[in-house]
C-alpha cells in the first residue's frame, strides 16, 4: 500500500515525528500532501514543541525528576483533586500506564495555558510558525527624490498612512507626506495577472507643496528649507490618516487639517484649530475623525463647512486666557451651548483609540494617551465630556487594541494547580477588547495591558461608572520589555509586536511578557541584498550607509483584524510589517524569502570617480554618526550617574 493511500489521520501522525524543515518540503511532494501538511491542529502543536513555554515545562521537569528533595512535593502536587494519582512504586500493575497518563495531562495544561488563541478566533498556525521561526527580511521602499538627474537629493518621509482597496483588509498601497509637501504613494500588494515590478516602487506623486503651501516657489533653495521645516516642526508622528471607503486621507501639517482626494491627488478642504495638531485617529467613515491638538481635543466631520482663522484665534485666546465671558457670549451669538472641543488639563495628546464597532457596553468610545500619565475616556455621544480616566503613571506613545478579553495572570494553569483547563476557557469567552499601550516609565520602555468588558469584574472601566475595576484586568511591564522607551505597538496574528528607541523590534505573546523574538532594524545594513559597493540608489543617502543607529517610529500591520476579500490571493504581503523609520525610510518587514528584489529601483553610479566620491562622503557620514553615538552615550552614562541635570537633558 503506497503512503497516499493510508487514511488522513495516519499520515498525519507520522508526519508529527518529522521535522519543521522536512515537513515543508513534504508539502511539495503533491496536492493532497500539501492540503495535509497545512493542518492546524498538526502545527499548533509544533508551535507549542518550539516554544519557550514547552522549553522552560521540559527543563523543569528534566530538573525535578533530577532532584530527590522534589520527589516529595512532585508526589504531593500529582495527588492533588482531578488530577491522576502519582506513582510511587514502578512495580505496580499499569504503573508505566499510569504514569504516561500523568505526564499526557501535565502536557495538555501546559499547552492550554500556552495557547494564544481565543474561542472562535480563526488562527493559521502554518503562518503563526513562520513568523515565530522563519528568517526576517526588510524590503525597502523606492526612496523619492527630487532634482535631475545631476543634483538628486533625497526626501524624507514625514509620515505613513494605509489604503485598502475594494473594502478588503489587506494593505494596496502607502500613503505618505514628504518634507518637500508632496503626497507620495507606494504600491505593495499584487493579486496574481498583476504587474510584479510594481510592488515596492512610487506610483503616483502630487506637485511639490502640496501640503506646505510652498509649490509657487519650489524651485528656490530658501523656499525647500522652509517646506521642511513647515512638515516637520510638529514632530507628530500618527500625523496621517486614510479613509480607505471614500479614498481620502488627511494630513495634519502645524494647526492645518488637510483633506487630500487620493484620486486627483489635490486638497479638497483645509481646516485651521487653534493649537497645532499632535495625533489624528484613524478615519472610517462614517465615524467623525477625532484630532488632538497640542491642548485641545476634536471631533471633526468632513461634511462640516470650513472654520474661519478669526474663530480659531479667538478659541485659542479663549483656551490660553480663560476669557470665560468671550466665550458665553460666542456661544450666545452662535446658538452652540455646548462646546465643540475638549480641553485637556495637561498638554501633549500623542495616540488616539477608536474601539471597534460594536454593542454598546459602557466604556466609551474615544481612548486617549500622550505625555499626560493617565488614559482619558470620552463617549462620543456625550463628547467632549470626560467619561473617566485610568491611571497609568508612564507616557503614552501608542495604542492599540485587541479584540479579545483580558487574560489576568492569575489564571496560570501551571502555577495554580487548582485552577481547571475550563476556567481558562470561561475566561477568554467572556465578551470585551483590551487596550495595549506601547510607553515610557523612568526611562524604560513599559508594555501595558488593560482589560475592558461589559462585566464590571473584568473591565478597568466598567459600565457601573468611571473608575479602577478589579486590580487583576490590568499589567504592566515595566521590567523585561525594554530598556529605552517604546515607540510603538501593533497586533501581529497571535503576538504583540513592539519598537523601542534602541531599533529593536520585538514579538511577545499576548500576556505581555513572554518574548518570542527579537529583530534590530539596523541588522537590514548586513544582508547582503541591503547595500553593495557602488550601489546608492537603494537608501538614496551618499552619505552614510542604511540602518545605522536607525529606530522605528510606527508599526502597521499590512493585514487587518477580521480578514477580508481578496486576501488569498495576496503574493508580497501576506500579515507582513510595514515600518516607518526614523531616518525617514519606508519598509516592509516578511519573514522567508524578501517582498520584491530591491535592484528593481537601485542606481548605478555613472563613473569610478563618481563612485569614489560617494564612498567617501558615506564613510564621512559614518565616522560622524559614529562619534555622536559616543558622545550620546557618555552623556547617558553621566546622567546615570545622577549628574545628568547639568547637561540639560
Amino acid at each position: 500500500m503506497n503512503v497516499d493511500q493510508l487514511p488522513a489521520e495516519i499520515v498525519l501522525h507520522i508526519v508529527s515525528f518529522l521535522e519543521p524543515i522536512d515537513t515543508i518540503r513534504l508539502q511539495s511532494v503533491s496536492r493532497s500532501f500539501f492540503s495535509l501538511t497545512r493542518d492546524d491542529k498538526l502545527w499548533k502543536t509544533i508551535c507549542f514543541d518550539n516554544s519557550r513555554a514547552e522549553a522552560l515545562r521540559r527543563r523543569q521537569e528534566l530538573m525535578s525528576a533530577q532532584e530527590p528533595s522534589l520527589v516529595a512535593l512532585r508526589q504531593a502536587m500529582s495527588a492533588l483533586p482531578g488530577r491522576y494519582p502519582a506513582v510511587h512504586d514502578p512495580s505496580v500493575p499499569q504503573a508505566e500506564m499510569q504514569s504516561h497518563r500523568l505526564a499526557a495531562e501535565e502536557r495538555r495544561r501546559a499547552m492550554a495555558n500556552w495557547d494564544p488563541s481565543y474561542p472562535g478566533e480563526k488562527t493559521n498556525y502554518y503562518q503563526e510558525y513562520t513568523h515565530r521561526h522563519a528568517p526576517i527580511h526588510t524590503s525597502w521602499l523606492q526612496t523619492p527624490t527630487v532634482g535631475g538627474s545631476n543634483g538628486k537629493e533625497v526626501l524624507e518621509v514625514t509620515g505613513m498612512g494605509t489604503l485598502c482597496e475594494n473594502n478588503s483588509q489587506m494593505v494596496d498601497k502607502v500613503i505618505a507626506p514628504l518634507e518637500d509637501g508632496s503626497v507620495c504613494i507606494w504600491d505593495i500588494g499584487s493579486r496574481p495577472g498583476d504587474d510584479a515590478t510594481l510592488q515596492g516602487r512610487i506610483v503616483g506623486r502630487s506637485s511639490l507643496g502640496l501640503l506646505s503651501r510652498r509649490g509657487l516657489n519650489a524651485s528656490s533653495q530658501n523656499a525647500t528649507l522652509q517646506s521642511k521645516a513647515t512638515m516637520t516642526e510638529t514632530g507628530a508622528i500618527e500625523c496621517v490618516s486614510v479613509d480607505s471607503r471614500q479614498r481620502k486621507a488627511f494630513f495634519a501639517v502645524q494647526s492645518v487639517l488637510n483633506e487630500v482626494d487620493l484620486d486627483t491627488l489635490q486638497v479638497v478642504s483645509q481646516k485651521t484649530f487653534p493649537f497645532p495638531i499632535t495625533v489624528l485617529s484613524e478615519a472610517r467613515h462614517p465615524t467623525p475623525l477625532t484630532i488632538g491638538t497640542n491642548m485641545t481635543l476634536h471631533l471633526h466631520d468632513p461634511r462640516d463647512s470650513q472654520v474661519t482663522r478669526k474663530q480659531d484665534s479667538s478659541l485659542r485666546c479663549e483656551l490660553i486666557g480663560g476669557a470665560a465671558l468671550k466665550s458665553d457670549f460666542r456661544r450666545l451669538l452662535t446658538g452652540d451651548h455646548h462646546p465643540s472641543h475638549a480641553t485637556l488639563s495637561q498638554p501633549g495628546p500623542l495616540s488616539i483609540l477608536h474601539l471597534p464597532t460594536r454593542e454598546w457596553d459602557g466604556n466609551g468610545d474615544i481612548w486617549v494617551g500622550g505625555r499626560f500619565t493617565s488614559l482619558l475616556n470620552y463617549d462620543r455621544r456625550v463628547f467632549p465630556k470626560l467619561r473617566g480616566t485610568v491611571h497609568s503613571g508612564a507616557r503614552i506613545s501608542c495604542l492599540t487594541s485587541l479584540p479579545y478579553p483580558y487574560i489576568p495572570r492569575e489564571l496560570d494553569l501551571m502555577r495554580n494547580t487548582a485552577l481547571s483547563i475550563a476556567d481558562v476557557l470561561a475566561a477568554k469567552s467572556i465578551p470585551g477588547h483590551t487596550i495595549v499601550a506601547a510607553a515610557e516609565y523612568k526611562g524604560k520602555g513599559s508594555l501595558e495591558l488593560y482589560g475592558l468588558s461589559s462585566e464590571p469584574a473584568y473591565a478597568t472601566l466598567s459600565s457601573d461608572g468611571p473608575g479602577l475595576g478589579s486590580r487583576n484586568t490590568s499589567y504592566q511591564n515595566r521590567q523585561t520589555a525594554s530598556s529605552s522607551k517604546l515607540l510603538s505597538v501593533a497586533a501581529h496574528g497571535t503576538r504583540l509586536v513592539f519598537a523601542d528607541g534602541d531599533g529593536n523590534l520585538k514579538w511577545v505573546e499576548r500576556d505581555g511578557v513572554t518574548q518570542v523574538r527579537s529583530y534590530n532594524i539596523n541588522q537590514a545594513a548586513h544582508e547582503p541584498y541591503a547595500y553593495d559597493a557602488g550601489n546608492y540608489g537603494l537608501f538614496a543617502n551618499p552619505n552614510e550607509e542604511p540602518g545605522q543607529g536607525d529606530i522605528v517610529q510606527k508599526i502597521v500591520p499590512t493585514h487587518g483584524s477580521g480578514g477580508g476579500g481578496g486576501g488569498e490571493n495576496r503574493k508580497a504581503n501576506q500579515d507582513n510589517l510595514l515600518l516607518w523609520t526614523g531616518d525617514g525610510r519606508l519598509g516592509l518587514l516578511g519573514f522567508g524569502a524578501p517582498a520584491w528584489e530591491q535592484s528593481a529601483f537601485e542606481e548605478r553610479a555613472e563613473s569610478a570617480e563618481e563612485a569614489s566620491r560617494l564612498d567617501a562622503e558615506r564613510q564621512y557620514g559614518q565616522t560622524m554618526r559614529r562619534a555622536l553615538e559616543r558622545q550620546a552615550d557618555e552623556v547617558r552614562f553621566v546622567r546615570g550617574l545622577g549628574l545628568g541635570f547639568g547637561f540639560g537633558f
